[in-house]
C-alpha cells in the first residue's frame, strides 16, 4: 500500500517468495550434505537479502516480484545453512545439541519479535524507503559476520553412520517428522493470521489489544524454548511434541472464546507456551531421523514452515470471508490434531 501497489500485489509476492525459499533450502540442504563449503552459500543468501532490499526501494512491481521475492528466497534459505552448521559445531565441539539447537531457535524468535515492530516504527518516523535502507546495512553487518565468524573453508559433510549405513532409500520417519512440523506450522500461521482482526473487529478489543497479546506470547514462547531442553531430559522429544499439540488445540479454543482483555492475555501465554515447546524441540526431533543427512532434515524443516505459511494465509482468508476470523482460529485445532496423529505414527521409530 505504502509503495502505491494493489493487496493483490502481496500474494503474488509472498507466493514468489515462498516458492523461491523452498527451492534454495532444498538445493542448500544437499549441497551442504554433499560437502560443499558453508561460506560461499552464506554470502549469496547475504547478497540475496541486500539485493532484494536494494530492488524494494525503486518500488516497481516486476522487481519486487521478479528481485526482491527471489532475494528474499535466497536469505530465508539461510536458516538451513545456519542450523545445520550449528548442528555440526555442536557435535564437533561436544556441546549439548538439543540446548544449542534451542539456542538457536530462539535468535529467530527473538528477531522476530523486535524487528517487524522496528520496521513499522521507522516507516511511521522515516517513511518505507527507509526500511529498506536499514535492511541493506543489515545485510552488510551480517556479511561482515559471515567473513568473520565462518571459517573460509567450513562444511558440514554428512555424518558417518556406524556400520556404513547409507540413506539410498525414501526416509518415510523423516518424513512423518516434517510432516507433523508442517501440521503444527500450518495451526500456528492459521491461527496468528486471523488472531489481529478476530481480536478488534469481532471481539471488540481495544486497537492495542493485538500488540500485547502478541508481546506476551513471544515472552512466553522464548521462555519455552529456553526451558525445553531442560524438559527434554527427562522426557523425549516426541512426548514434548505430543504436549505441545494437545496444548495448541486448548489454546486455540480459549482464544477462540475471548472476550476480555484477561482472557486475551491467558490465550495469549497459552500460544506462547505450545508454540515455545514446539519451536525449542522441532528441529532436534527432525534432525533426529536425518540418517546422517542432517542438512536434508534441516531443509526439510525449514520448508515445512514455509509451505504451512504459503497454504495457511489464504485458507484463512476464505474460511474468514464465508464465517468469521474466530472459526478460523477453532480449525487450527485440526492442524495441531493432525501433529498429534502424526507424532503417534512414528512412535516406533527410532532417532538418533
Amino acid at each position: 500500500q505504502v509503495l502505491g501497489h494493489a493487496p493483490a500485489t502481496l500474494g503474488i509476492y509472498s507466493v514468489t517468495a515462498m516458492v523461491a525459499s523452498i527451492v534454495a533450502s532444498r538445493i542448500y540442504g544437499e549441497r551442504v550434505d554433499a560437502g560443499v563449503r558453508v561460506r560461499p552459500l552464506l554470502l549469496l543468501s547475504v547478497a540475496g537479502a541486500f539485493i532484494a532490499a536494494a530492488a524494494a526501494t525503486f518500488g516497481h512491481l516486476a522487481l519486487l516480484v521478479a528481485v526482491t521475492a527471489t532475494g528474499m528466497g535466497l536469505s530465508n534459505a539461510a536458516s538451513t545453512l545456519v542450523f545445520s552448521y550449528g548442528r555440526y559445531h555442536g557435535r564437533v565441539q561436544a556441546l549439548d545439541t538439543t540446548a544449542y539447537n534451542a539456542f538457536l531457535r530462539m535468535m529467530v524468535s527473538l528477531a522476530w519479535m523486535l524487528l517487524p515492530a522496528a520496521a513499522y516504527l521507522i516507516v511511521d518516523l522515516a517513511g518505507a524507503k527507509a526500511v529498506f535502507m536499514n535492511a541493506m546495512l543489515m545485510a552488510a553487518i551480517w556479511g561482515g559476520l559471515a567473513l568473520a565468524i565462518v571459517p573460509r573453508g567450513q562444511t558440514c559433510p554428512m555424518e558417518r553412520r556406524q556400520g556404513g549405513e547409507t540413506d539410498e532409500g525414501r526416509n518415510l520417519p523423516l518424513l512423518m517428522a516434517a510432516a507433523a512440523s508442517f501440521c503444527m506450522s500450518f495451526a500456528h500461521s492459521l491461527c496468528a493470521s486471523a488472531l489481529p482482526v478476530f481480536l478488534v473487529r469481532e471481539v471488540g478489543l481495544p486497537d492495542y489489544a493485538p500488540g500485547l497479546s502478541l508481546s506476551i506470547k513471544c515472552a512466553m514462547e522464548v521462555l519455552l524454548i529456553l526451558l525445553a531442553p531442560r524438559i527434554m531430559r527427562r522426557v523425549s522429544a516426541r512426548l514434548l511434541l505430543s504436549g505441545a499439540a494437545v496444548t495448541a488445540i486448548i489454546a486455540f479454543n480459549i482464544i477462540a472464546s475471548v472476550t476480555t482483555l484477561p482472557a486475551m492475555l491467558f490465550g495469549a501465554a497459552m500460544e506462547g507456551a505450545y508454540y515455545g515447546l514446539f519451536a525449542g524441540t522441532s528441529l532436534t526431533f527432525i534432525q533426529g531421523f536425518a540418517r546422517g543427512r542432517t542438512a536434508r532434515a534441516t531443509a526439510l524443516y525449514m520448508n515445512s514452515i514455509f509451505l504451512a505459511a504459503l497454504f495457511a494465509v489464504p485458507l484463512m482468508g476464505f474460511v474468514a470471508q464465508y464465517s468469521s476470523f474466530g472459526v478460523s482460529i477453532r480449525l487450527a485445532s485440526v492442524g495441531a490434531g493432525a501433529a498429534l496423529l502424526l507424532l503417534f505414527l512414528t512412535r516406533r521409530q527410532v532417532s538418533e
